[in-house]
C-alpha cells in the first residue's frame, strides 16, 4: 500500500516513491512521450528507478491522481550553498501544473532554494505553459542542446526566483 501524500492540491499528490511503484516508472519512462522530453537516451528497468531514487542526487516524488500513481516529479542539482537547483516532471495530462506547484513549493519552503531553473525542448509548449503557470519566465536559449533521434534540439532555459 502505497504511504501518504507528502504534498497535495486538488486530486493532484506527491508522495514519496515506493519499490511498488518502479515498475508503472520503468515503463512510463520508456514511452517516446516521457522518454524524449525527459532526456532519457536508455532504457529504464525497475531496478534502474530504484538507484536514482535512492540517491543523494535528487529529491524524487511520484504524482498521483486521486490515489493512483500518474507520473513523476523531480529536484536535481540541488546546490544548497547557492539556494538553487533544477526541476523536472511529467505526468498524465491535467496534473502537471498542479504537481509542478507542488514541487517548487516544496523546494522553495523545505529544500530553501531561491532558484529553481527547467530546461524544454522546443516544441514542447504544454511544458513551457505549465512552467509559467508557476512563475518561472524564459531566461534563454539553448541551441543545439539535445541530440534526440538523430537530431540536434533547442531548447528553452526557465527560471524561477522566490523573491
Amino acid at each position: 500500500m502505497p504511504g501518504p501524500a507528502f504534498r497535495s492540491a486538488d486530486s493532484t499528490e506527491l508522495r514519496a516513491i515506493e519499490s511498488e511503484d518502479h515498475e508503472f516508472l520503468a515503463a512510463e519512462w520508456n514511452t517516446r512521450d516521457v522518454r524524449l522530453p525527459t532526456n532519457t537516451y536508455e532504457p529504464l528497468t525497475a531496478r534502474d528507478v530504484a538507484g536514482f531514487v535512492g540517491s543523494d542526487e535528487s529529491v524524487n516524488f511520484v504524482v498521483c491522481a486521486d490515489g493512483e500513481p500518474v507520473g513523476a516529479a523531480w529536484l536535481f542539482g540541488i546546490a544548497p550553498v547557492h539556494g538553487r537547483g533544477e526541476l523536472g516532471y511529467w505526468t498524465a495530462e491535467g496534473h502537471a501544473t498542479t504537481a509542478a506547484r507542488l514541487l517548487v513549493e516544496y523546494a522553495v519552503a523545505e529544500q530553501r532554494l531561491r532558484k529553481l531553473t527547467a530546461r524544454v525542448f522546443e516544441g514542447n509548449e504544454a511544458s513551457k505553459r505549465v512552467l509559467e503557470k508557476v512563475g518561472f519566465e524564459e531566461a534563454g536559449h539553448l541551441r543545439d542542446h539535445y541530440y534526440i533521434d538523430g537530431e540536434l534540439l533547442d531548447a528553452t532555459l526557465y527560471a524561477y526566483f522566490d523573491e
